[in-house]
């Protein structure tokens, strides 16, 4: 299409922020960005003439029969932009029907009003907007602000001065234009909220807590207020929510509320039934007000120990980040949370991948989930700023009441095998228990010996130009000097494993409030063990249907695993050196007196006879 941009040359009504006194009976429907952060960005770093569009179809709800009264798209860099025009055209060939020149655009949300409402036909229309990037800057190189909605006609793109886009170009893989239309029509309600998702948080018997609750708003009235009827328990309850901040106008924006709840007089696994009746006070018109969970009704309220599993590896120069997250995590909760620290892949020498693949399932590194929850990062959480924020996700796994009390034991039985006893006690009763153990010995203080490279840490941060990571607790990388860290201490690294998904029949039959079940195991120390006294146990509570970690307790194992080995009449041998001729030596006068042997390997008799061999530098 030819584009006239005198076709109506209009003065607009432009607005740098979100806010625009929108029409009676209207809301903004389209593609956005939550909390005004782009989800991406996209160009084709060229000084040249964007035109990008979105498709409007006509034939089913809510875009049926609708009518258009504005229009707002965002910017998040307006150095060398300008020309800006609205338009709304029948087809991508045809000469708009409504052009509004903008010229300078803001930084932020754009707002525009049309001359005059566009009715949406049976055949559909196409929104979108021409502007000019005058030069390249950084941030003009990719101007169009995209959203993550992958949705057919969210996206058309043509730069005339570029030959792969110089017919019209239209694709799913970079998402949705960020741009949204000021509507109304048929299909839009003034109260339409959908039940999404309710998060079991289990409840004390008898008490008040909370029901999380995830929404969505398609309604032409902005959402204040929630009126919301439930059963738990056989006891029909009615209540209110007055969200924080009023959710705005626009279709298909989520929301989150903590429903008072008023939990059931018995315990036990209840069905809760929710129906989300009115907004502001007047009826939900939504077909999708409901909502069915089972929550525990449980006797009272236990110690619950989070356990983060974190994916990391020496040869991952990201995972330093992940050092700091668990150091902090430690510092902040030191009773209420245990990090398993997984080694993986590439030659990391405490690689134990495939006893976890099918647990934390994940690319990422470093990753982890909380009490196996959602994959997030160890130190920035879902929030990537250069700041901490995984406490708000351990905070979020915490918060979950534990379903029973865990306590865990160890003990060495030899120089090498230690047995543990938990034992189990449940707060609600259940024909079939429908959990399992699992346990994970982790040790710490692990680190390889001189120069091997095997063992050093990748760490990337020290390239941060700009000094991303602006916190005192990641500082240490930083300012390292060079890309791997030498002399690196490891904490929590798990070393061996049972069946971490569970193990099957650990906990079976009835379970019986306040009659604790007991469950025991043995469990070896890996070659990868150099301190028998830096090990802990990590017990795990998991339900089978969930999968997911209901409560974890760690323990010390108590013993000496060499004295031990003496007294089951082991020979015990004093520890010696020998050269690789076999030829006796001490050690320190192998490193004093040898020069050949300063840099090299001794065989070392340790004292429980077998043999292991060190590097000398």
């Amino acid at each position: 299409m030819t584009r006239r941009f005198l076709f109506i040359t209009l003065s607009a009504l432009l607005s740098a922020t979100a806010a625009l006194a929108q029409r009676e009976g209207c809301l903004w429907w389209g593609y956005y960005h939550a909390d005004d952060v782009p989800d991406s960005h996209l160009g084709v770093s060229k000084a040249a003439v964007y035109e990008a569009a979105m498709r409007v179809s006509g034939e089913a709800d809510p875009t049926r029969g609708a009518v258009i009264s504005g229009v707002r798209l965002p910017f998040t860099d307006v150095s060398s932009i300008d020309s800006l025009t609205l338009w709304v055209a029948p087809t991508l060939e045809q000469q708009p029907t409504t052009e509004v020149f903008v010229g300078k655009p803001h930084v932020g949300w754009n707002v525009v009003q049309l001359p005059a409402a566009v009715a949406v036909p049976d055949t559909g229309l196409y929104v979108g907007y021409t502007f000019r990037v005058t030069q390249l800057d950084g941030q003009s190189e990719r101007p169009l602000v995209m959203c993550n909605d992958v949705t057919d006609g969210g996206l058309w793109l043509r730069v005339a001065e570029v030959k792969a886009y110089r017919e019209w170009y239209t694709t799913r893989r970079y998402g949705s234009l960020a741009m949204q239309l000021e509507m109304s029509g048929p299909a839009f309600l003034p109260c339409d909220v959908s039940v999404d998702a309710m998060q079991q948080n289990n409840m004390v018997a008898q008490s008040q807590d909370s029901l999380q609750l995830m929404f969505t708003t398609r309604g032409t009235q902005a959402v204040q207020t929630l009126q919301y009827s439930y059963d738990y328990g056989g006891a029909p309850l009615t209540g209110s929510y007055e969200l924080p901040a009023a959710l705005p106008r626009v279709y298909g924006m989520q929301g989150y509320a903590s429903v008072p709840i008023s939990a059931a007089a018995t315990t036990g696994r209840l069905p809760l039934a929710f129906t989300l009746s009115g907004v502001n006070g007047q009826l939900n018109g939504s077909s999708a007000n409901t909502g069915q969970a089972d929550v525990l009704s449980l006797q009272r309220r236990v110690h619950h120990l989070t356990v983060m599993e974190e994916y990391t590896g020496t040869w991952c120069s990201a995972c330093p980040r992940g050092f700091a997250g668990i150091a902090r995590l430690k510092q902040m909760y030191p009773d209420d949370f245990v990090a398993i620290s997984v080694h993986a892949l590439n030659g990391d020498p405490m690689d134990v991948y495939y006893d976890y693949y099918y647990v934390i399932n994940t690319t990422l590194f470093p990753g982890c989930r909380f009490d196996r929850g959602p994959v997030t990062d160890p130190y920035d959480g879902d929030i990537t700023d250069g700041h901490f924020h995984a406490d708000l996700n351990f905070r979020a796994a915490n918060a979950v009441l534990a379903p029973a009390e865990l306590s865990v034991s160890a003990q060495w039985a030899d120089d090498s095998l230690c047995t543990i006893e938990s034992k189990v006690n449940f707060l609600f009763d259940d024909d079939d228990c429908r959990y399992q153990l699992a346990y994970v010995m982790t040790e710490d203080s692990l680190r390889g010996p001189d120069g091997d490279h095997a063992w050093h840490q990748m760490n990337s941060f020290s390239n941060e130009a700009l000094a991303y990571y602006v916190e005192d607790d990641m500082q240490q990388y930083v300012n390292a000097e060079g890309t791997m860290l030498t002399n690196v201490v490891y904490n929590d690294v798990a070393i061996s494993m049972s069946d971490v998904r569970g193990i099957e029949g650990s906990l079976s039959g009835a379970q019986v409030a306040g009659q604790p079940m007991h469950h025991s195991y043995e469990l070896r120390r890996s070659a990868v063990s150099q301190n028998a006294r830096n090990i802990r146990i990590v017990a795990l509570l998991i339900d089978r249907l969930t999968r997911r970690v209901a409560n974890a307790a760690v323990c010390n194992v108590s013993g000496d695993p060499s004295a031990i080995a003496a007294v089951g009449g082991q020979q015990q041998h004093p520890q010696q050196c020998f050269d690789l001729q076999g030829r006796p030596a001490d050690h320190s006068s192998l490193i004093s007196h040898h020069s050949s042997l300063r840099k090299g390997i001794v065989l070392v008799r340790q004292a429980d006879g077998t043999m292991r061999k060190q590097f000398i530098n």
